[in-house]
């Protein structure tokens, strides 16, 4: 199949690259691992987007675009690119939130003052975020979603899942001829030639086993980049969200990865050690207490579990009404509400969950990477912005910004990629898998290894055991790759045992503590020796950059 434009993933960033590219009189193709509007991690998006509000292109109130970078900044703990970090705050609201409302984005509105209600959240000074009760990415995507659906240039394969690039190399330079994509409904594989691919396929999740994500949130992107030999750039920064629901079954996954929204904290909610106890426990670790960002609160978490040998914790939202929580959380407190707990009187057992990579695939500020032809935009990329954690709600507006960014700067400067066709896809001497334990055995070690010896706390014995074990695994399911015919759920392992590893390799060379990587052998931040970023790039040393 020949192209123009191929888009692979259809959540913030890859719709909003599709639209743009559309608009710009592109034949696009969207390729979507599942479902078009649900499957994608940007469904999930409950608090909001964070961006300085504008009026008359003034920032409101106290606000300032000075404000949103320095905090930024904070999160990122030295790691962040400034000229990044100053860009999107200061585009955030125009190239963003107001190309929301004009394509038909409802936010809440605010009874009185200014036009919009607006949430404050961890590591926020001001009420910035931009929201749509708590459930934001149900309503964006709502609208991408169908605005993508009926738009005349663009074309949308469901159910097909990106299976690698397929590029050409001629000396130092190596460019995107298209990609292997593999049709889950009828089981075989398509090779689409095409002039740019963009890369949108989220976030890693599904590596580790207690996480907010989305079953698709496998790392497709992150391994399908890696194995065409770009360079990621700080994989060791897993962030975990602080308050995704604890339950004590423990049996269904779409319960254990409800996540009680951002906002909540900073609407006043605090975090407890026991469900009756009155006081916020993350104070003893910072002076903001829940308020803090989202790495210091997790870390904070686990101290308190191990110190009191506790499952979990408790989140105490009593301090709101029933109305507010009502009209401005409905989506938590009817889930709440569900398990028999009201919000407004009572705690909700929470966990630490792995919720956002903040590290990705490199790219400059137009979404471009060192293969000619190829854009990488959204969770998958490393734009500089997040540094060594990410600011609450900065994800979403990132997501779409550089989505439209890059698309834009194809259309103006890009240069066509492609040319050569690229090969039919040969399976060779591939048979069924008739054992399919073996596919479910890879799965759950990949992710319990992780969980258990690269999660929240860390240190170099236990990360040298994954990295062995990993590394034996690796081999393994390498053999496997070409003994056995492909299907969706043997890709999705292939995928996480690659991303797994690259992580390894980025948190055993990062040795020190920065941020939402925590190492217990190393307990300090170091900047004489690490304010850098880690490079790892398929058949080189894992290395460091210049931030």
């Amino acid at each position: 199949m020949k192209i123009d434009c191929g888009v692979i993933g259809g959540g913030f960033a890859g719709c909003s690259a599709a639209l743009e590219l559309a608009d710009g009189g592109k034949k696009v193709h969207l390729f979507v691992k599942g479902n078009l509007m649900e499957d994608c991690n940007s469904y999930l998006t409950a608090g909001g987007l964070a961006a300085v509000p504008l009026v008359n292109n003034v920032p409101l109130g106290s606000d300032s675009f000075e404000k949103h970078e320095k905090e930024t900044l904070g999160a990122g703990k030295g790691l962040n690119d400034k000229k990044v970090v100053k860009f999107c705050a200061e585009h955030f609201f125009s190239e963003v939130i107001q190309w929301l409302i004009d394509k038909g984005v409802k936010f809440d509105k605010s009874e009185k003052g200014y036009e919009y209600s607006l949430h404050a959240e961890g590591g926020h000074s001001e009420n910035r975020v931009f929201h749509f009760k708590d459930t934001t990415g149900i309503e964006i995507m709502r609208v991408l979603g169908k605005l993508t659906r009926a738009h005349k240039n663009i074309v949308i394969h469901e159910n097909h899942m990106a299976i690698d690039l397929a590029t050409s190399k001629k000396g130092k330079k190596t460019t995107c001829l298209g990609f292997y994509v593999y049709d889950i409904d009828n089981k075989y594989v398509k090779s689409i030639s095409c002039d740019s691919v963009f890369v949108a396929t989220g976030g890693l999740g599904k590596v580790f086993s207690y996480t907010s994500n989305k079953d698709i949130a496998t790392g497709d992107g992150f391994a399908m980049c890696y194995r065409a030999g770009l360079p990621l750039i700080n994989m060791e920064f897993i962030q975990f969200h602080p308050s995704v629901y604890y339950d004590p079954s423990m049996q269904d996954e779409k319960e254990r990865r409800f996540l009680l929204t951002e906002a909540l904290r900073g609407s006043g909610a605090i975090i407890k050690i026991s469900k009756d106890s009155k006081k916020d426990c993350i104070l003893k670790h910072h002076p903001l207490g829940s308020k803090a960002t989202r790495d210091i609160v997790t870390r904070a978490e686990d101290a308190e579990m191990r110190k009191h040998g506790l499952k979990h914790l408790w989140l105490d939202c009593t301090n709101m009404s029933k109305d507010k929580l009502k009209k401005e959380f409905k989506n938590s407190y009817e889930f709440c509400l569900s398990k028999g707990i009201d919000l407004s009187k009572e705690s909700v057992p929470i966990v630490y969950a792995v919720h956002y990579s903040n590290g990705g695939v490199m790219t400059d500020m137009n979404g471009s990477t060192e293969i000619k032809g190829c854009y990488v935009v959204g969770e998958v990329a490393y734009t500089g912005l997040n540094g060594a954690t990410r600011l609450a709600s900065n994800s979403a507006p990132e997501c779409i910004l550089f989505g439209r960014t890059a698309a834009k700067y194809f259309l103006e400067e890009g240069k066509k990629a492609g040319g050569k066709k690229v090969p039919s896809w040969d399976e060779g001497n591939a048979v069924e898998v008739k054992d399919k334990i073996t596919l479910s055995y890879y799965w759950d070690i990949i992710r319990m290894t992780m969980t258990s010896l690269c999660g929240i706390s860390r240190n170099k014995e236990r990360m040298s055991t994954a990295r062995e074990v990993l590394g034996q695994l690796h081999e393994d399911i390498n053999d496997f790759y070409w003994k056995y015919k492909l299907s969706s759920d043997f890709l999705e392992i292939r995928n996480i045992i690659d991303v797994a590893i690259i992580i390894l390799d980025g948190a055993l060379l990062r040795e020190e503590s920065r941020a939402s990587h925590f190492r217990e052998d190393f307990p300090e931040q170091d900047d004489k020796r690490f304010k850098k970023l880690t490079f790892v790039k398929k058949d080189s040393k894992p290395s460091f950059r210049k931030v």
